[in-house]
């Protein structure tokens, strides 16, 4: 219990660098940090989901079981209940892109659920970020989305497929 309320009592302060210490000096800090990708509030979810990576990066076998849970939960019937995780994917690219890139396609196979779309395109921006390579692997399930409602998604998948045109990613 006393990880948990350390936990706790960092992602309340906001306090990203003693999260990072916490997770890189023990792992079993992602438990309580993984039910944080839910929290109702933005910034809890976002470092939640940020020192997520860094656990990831400072335990590469860590990382790939994150990795594995994550895909799971999309994969479920109701695909959307592991929408939140999304972020964490992305966040994991960022930190350690080796670890996502077998992950990349088969998230990148969920693009056509609307439920689903936003989070993986900012996942798959997040990923960019530091690995264009990777997105260029999906540039085809990227084109497959002609237009979106939504405007910040739109420019989103705007951006990935000029990162990855024919000729370079677009940098």
């Amino acid at each position: 219990m006393r990880l948990k309320g350390a936990v706790m009592e960092l992602l309340e302060r906001g306090d990203s660098d003693g999260l990072e210490r916490l997770v890189a000096a023990e792992p079993r800090a992602v438990q309580p940090l993984q039910g944080r990708l839910w929290d109702p509030d933005p910034d809890v979810r976002r470092l939640a989901a940020r020192t997520l990576g860094a656990a990831a990066a400072a335990h590469s076998e860590l990382g790939t079981e994150l990795l594995r849970r994550a895909m799971w939960a999309l994969n479920d019937e109701s695909a959307t209940n592991g929408a939140p995780m999304l972020p964490m994917i992305g966040e994991i690219g960022y930190r350690a892109p080796e670890l996502v890139a077998p992950f990349v396609a088969p998230m990148a196979s969920y693009l056509w659920d609307e439920g689903l779309r936003p989070g993986i395109l900012e996942a798959l921006s997040r990923i960019s970020e530091v690995a264009p390579e990777l997105v260029v692997e999906v540039r085809e399930q990227l084109l497959m989305i002609e237009r979106t409602s939504d405007s910040g998604e739109q420019a989103s998948l705007d951006r990935l497929l000029a990162e990855t045109r024919e000729g370079g990613y677009g940098r």
